[in-house]
């Protein structure tokens, strides 16, 4: 069955551009694909992008801040892009938190977040790799 809303990988993060209206089955769509995707194509972050939303309520909000929280459970960085003013101003006025997810105004500042979170992941991983090593050699 094709994808309503395709998923591209791009410089090992997932980009999802939302350009129609989300309904449930939509959402269950999107969830599932991401998983499998975040699964099979071993990447670090996911950008989910919205520029051609029309209005951003709380159902959307809730439904990305549910697919960051899955594609975390993965180990995959989410980053949301693409709200215009006005979106942001409704997401505070309705008091909704997108706790866990990074936004940002454009697809280029989306990735580029992403890799400096890959560079910050990649420099902490080397450390405890070092530490861990000279335990075992303090050890021996």
């Amino acid at each position: 069955m094709a994808r309503r809303i395709p998923i591209i990988k791009l410089r090992g993060n997932l980009i999802v551009s939302i350009q129609i209206e989300l309904s449930d089955d939509l959402v269950a769509e999107l969830k599932e694909n991401i998983a499998q995707d975040s699964q099979q194509r071993d990447v670090f972050g996911l950008v989910i992008e919205v520029s051609g939303v029309d209005t951003f309520d709380s159902y959307i909000a809730s439904s990305v801040r549910e697919i960051a929280k899955i594609a975390r459970c993965m180990g995959v960085m989410t980053v949301l892009a693409g709200l215009d003013a006005a979106m942001a101003i409704t997401l505070v006025e309705m008091g909704m938190d997108l706790e866990g997810v990074e936004t940002t105004l454009n697809l280029e500042s989306a990735l580029d977040i992403l890799e400096e979170l890959a560079r910050e992941r990649e420099a902490t991983d080397a450390l405890i790799e070092e530490m861990l090593i000279e335990e075992l050699e303090e050890a021996s």
